[in-house]
């Protein structure tokens, strides 16, 4: 009978050790207080991440499990505790749990583009960019992601607004998807998930750009703002950020450094960490990039003979041990939530000045798409999973087979005076546990689908057609019903996401002229990044010009 319950004992002993080790791994879900990012306990949050460029599919990382657990060890060892993730494959929402929990359990948090609002080419090009096509995709994601607590941030566009005045005329547009995502994201009831906006190294307008899509009231804005820096990042160059961002209200993260690509010694890391003055304003940076492309900007490089960036890394590069020197030497001067005092003031909106290239008139009214009923939207219960973890550094775990003697275990155990039976009785209220809430779950979601939601105070600007609305839907999309089919029948929700190929930049030939506006307010092509085989095209893109041919591979 003995060996009976020992048997049984052992059979539990994995369960609850595998339970207790996913609660100590958990990380922090992050918030926003002021300027500055903040876990759970109120420790300051500083982001060490990299552009994550990795798998078989290059536009979806996120989709192969076992890539996703052999990189997000080299990542932790590295020293890096977020992935900054280009595109996701919509088409397979459901699939990401696998790569978002290896990250997870090493600490890592992913910062998520959801896609890419069309760029303005021209200022008579009047056509809506926000519409319901990027709503019903966009929100998909955001239902999709929002359970994960190491979900840092949705992005809603990178570059958007870049090296020419009438790119400036989609700000609107971007702004009104963050208004209407963040209260989508409140009507939901998930966690205030920031929403961000990454700029290009354009410095004509990457404080204009921040002041326009912050200004306002908050529910309005976006709240994390992202800027991209690239090539020589000289003293001069950082200061002149440091004095942009001084006065800014939200925090401001490097979403990209590119800095200095020939060397890759991150001096540029030991200054934005560092020096108080820079830690101050700014909440951290992600490094481009982690996998090697054909231009370089890489940490590890892949063996695999198809240049895919799949299996274990065959090399760690330079830059990837000067890296992990400066993130482990650099230790930035923080400050506590409670002992935090925001202070900074709201910056005022910008108003349309031609002269500086911004077009964009302060008072102009925000898009609202048509037959949007954001009123309908329902709160949903999420997946939570106790954690009594409130760092964002994971504690390490052992790798192992599981065959393994499991009486090591029964050892480590016994040894804080646990007996058996008390081991067995713990599994088992573990399980009831879990049985338990499934049922009470099963009940309230019952309970809530018979009876009809009261719709949230706060509507925003679709208030009024709350107000003369019949309809109540439990349905996430609020379309009217043909409208909603035949989205559905062209598949323009997936369109939307821009899951082809997004996530590969190059730089154009550096001997091409610099980005310049024609007449018609459209851009020529110049010597800029943009991305690599997207519909939608990257800065100064002109239909009627042939692109210069990319920049031959640096050896």
């Amino acid at each position: 009978m003995s060996g009976i319950l020992r048997s049984k004992y052992r059979t539990a002993l994995p369960l609850f050790l595998s339970i207790f080790q996913g609660l100590a791994e958990a990380v922090s879900p992050v918030s926003i207080k002021g300027t500055k990012l903040y876990d759970e306990s109120g420790a300051q949050f500083f982001l060490k991440g990299t552009v994550y460029v990795a798998g078989d599919n290059r536009n979806d990382p996120l989709l192969n499990t076992t890539q996703c657990q052999i990189d997000a060890e080299h990542l932790k060892n590295v020293g890096a505790n977020a992935v900054y993730i280009y595109s996701i494959d919509v088409s397979k929402l459901g699939q990401h749990r696998g790569c978002m929990e290896e990250f997870d359990k090493q600490g890592i948090y992913v910062w998520l583009q959801l896609g890419q609002l069309p760029m303005v080419l021209s200022r008579s090009d009047n056509t809506p960019r926000w519409d319901l096509g990027f709503y019903n995709t966009w929100t998909s994601i955001i239902d999709s992601f929002s359970e994960h607590d190491n979900l840092l941030a949705f992005g809603i566009g990178q570059e958007t607004i870049n090296g020419t005045s009438v790119t400036t005329l989609v700000a609107p547009s971007v702004k009104a998807a963050a208004r209407d995502l963040k209260l989508f994201r409140d009507k939901r009831g998930y966690r205030p998930i920031p929403i961000s906006y990454t700029a290009g190294d354009f410095e004509q307008y990457r404080l204009l750009t921040a002041q326009y899509l912050t200004c306002g009231p908050a529910e309005s804005g976006v709240d994390l703002y992202g800027i991209n820096i690239f090539n020589n990042c000289s003293d001069d160059k950082l200061d002149r950020l440091r004095s942009e961002f001084s006065n800014h209200h939200t925090p401001v993260v490097f979403a990209e450094d590119g800095c200095f690509p020939e060397t890759r010694e991150f001096s540029e890391v030991q200054t934005f960490f560092g020096e108080s003055e820079f830690s101050r304003i700014f909440s951290g940076m992600n490094i481009y990039q982690w996998g090697r492309n054909e231009f370089g900007f890489a940490l590890v490089v892949y063996g695999d003979e198809a240049d895919r960036n799949l299996g274990q890394p065959s090399t760690f590069l330079p830059a990837y041990t000067s890296l992990q020197q400066v993130w482990s030497e650099t230790v930035p001067q923080s400050t506590s939530r409670d002992a935090y005092t925001f202070s900074s003031t709201q910056l005022p909106c910008p108003t349309a000045n031609p002269q500086v290239g911004w077009l964009v008139d302060r008072a102009a009214a925000l898009p609202v798409i048509s037959g949007l009923d954001i009123n309908t939207v329902t709160a949903r219960t999420r997946r939570t999973r106790p954690t009594t973890s409130t760092s964002a550094t994971a504690v390490p775990t052992e790798s192992g087979d599981s065959s393994r003697d499991n009486s090591r275990d029964e050892e480590v155990l016994a040894s804080s005076g646990m007996s058996a039976g008390a081991i067995a009785g713990m599994a088992i209220g573990i399980v009831a546990a879990v049985v338990g809430g499934a049922g009470a779950a099963f009940w309230f979601l019952r309970r809530r689908k018979s009876r009809q939601g009261e719709p949230d105070d706060h509507n925003g600007p679709y208030e009024k057609a709350a107000a003369d609305s019949d309809r109540l839907s439990t349905a996430k999309t609020e379309l009217p019903d043909q409208e909603r089919a035949a989205n559905e029948l062209e598949g323009r929700f997936h369109h939307h996401q821009l899951p082809v190929k997004t996530d590969w930049k190059y730089p154009l030939e550096a001997g091409s002229k610099p980005v310049s506006e024609l007449p018609d307010g459209a851009g020529r092509p110049g010597n800029h990044f943009e991305l690599e085989g997207s519909p939608v095209h990257g800065p100064g893109y002109n239909p009627g010009a042939e692109l210069p041919a990319p920049a031959p591979v640096p050896k």
